[in-house]
């Protein structure tokens, strides 16, 4: 949120300026967790994606793991 506070700039609000982009190019990346909509880790470049545009990419497409029970891998 702009504005807030964050992991980066702690309790202080730093005054910033907004600027929402438009998605024009559409790249692959590489991810270990997702975490709902959220990369939990950082997504590394893949390749670019001249054959896909931005509307067709959505968070349905994402091929996910199911999980496991803590149980289950600790035995």
């Amino acid at each position: 949120m702009p504005g807030t506070p964050s992991r980066w700039s702690g309790a202080r609000t730093k005054e910033t300026d907004w600027v929402a982009l438009r998605p024009e190019l559409v790249v692959e990346v590489r991810y270990e967790h997702l975490q709902g909509a959220r990369f939990r880790h950082p997504a590394r470049f893949a390749r670019w994606r001249p054959d896909r545009t931005p509307e067709s990419c959505t968070y349905g497409q994402l091929v996910t793991a199911p999980p496991a029970e803590l149980a289950e891998i600790l035995g």
